[in-house]
């Protein structure tokens, strides 16, 4: 890659927001005592890995909107990513990968939720340039997340970086449709809209994943996990408990509807 074209993973964006002021005071900490790039990117993704929430939604957050909010989607947290790297003068960039959306969460994708999620879907992480080669790293899942789920969801484990090799998701190859890096600016992608990520089920979605990041009670099963957070969902949440029951029929229903007029035409 040219110097020229390298300029382009250092520029500021819509999104990627790195002249902002908290941003620029926490590149500099992130930078603190580190010896070289290397250790600045290690350093800027385990910051950003642990301190910056997973939640699902509505990914239309500039980066220094993200570092506020202290929790963001794999896209949000990839962004923030990018800004602090480009504050400290490293070339960063974007991955984005098609992804088959009811899979690739794997067995944490508990069926009440899932029927709510895109037959295919987007993710996205952090690439890196690093001695002459682009290094990817997704800092998607937050330790806490991971601690509490990996244990019977793959998709969860914990991802650990050196800044010298790819370290990724564990996502199943099948899972998989296509994946494109390195990506300059995705600011684009970032202003459209969620087709499937709003109202009551991207609020349950979140209720579910703060519950599975502090539940303390092992289950064998993701079936046993979803009886776990009805239950808790009902005590806590009883608003949300039924008004999910409602719109969860109507998508039921919908479906059915759907299949009707699918086999019907067939005839």
């Amino acid at each position: 890659m040219t110097d020229n074209e390298l300029q382009e993973f250092l520029k500021e964006t819509k999104f990627c927001d790195f002249s902002d002021s908290e941003i620029q005071k926490l590149a500099k900490k992130v930078a603190e005592n580190c010896k070289d790039d290397r250790e600045i990117a290690v350093s800027a993704f385990y910051w950003v890995r642990d301190n910056i929430l997973y939640r699902v939604g509505k990914w239309q957050r500039k980066a220094s909107q993200t570092l506020v909010e202290k929790k963001g989607t794999c896209t949000n947290k990839s962004n923030l990513l990018v800004a602090l790297l480009r504050a400290n003068s490293i070339p960063a960039g974007y991955g984005v990968m098609k992804i088959y959306g009811q899979r690739y969460f794997g067995p944490i994708a508990i069926p009440m939720l899932s029927k709510f999620i895109g037959e295919k879907s987007v993710h996205s992480f952090t690439t890196v340039y690093n001695n002459g080669a682009w290094v990817k790293c997704d800092p998607s899942t937050d330790k806490r997340f991971s601690e509490s789920t990996s244990y019977f969801n793959f998709t969860t484990n914990l991802v650990e970086w050196d800044g010298t090799k790819d370290a990724m998701m564990n996502f199943r190859a099948e899972d998989v449709i296509k994946g494109e890096y390195p990506i300059a600016n995705i600011d684009a992608w970032m202003l459209k809209k969620s087709k499937n990520a709003k109202g009551i089920p991207l609020n349950v979605a979140n209720i579910y994943i703060e519950f599975s990041r502090n539940n303390t009670l092992k289950v064998s099963n993701e079936k046993e996990f979803e009886r776990l957070f009805k239950n808790y969902l009902k005590s806590k949440y009883p608003f949300y408990f039924y008004l999910f029951k409602i719109v969860s029929f109507g998508k039921d229903i919908k479906k059915k509807f759907k299949g009707h007029k699918r086999n019907g035409a067939r005839k």
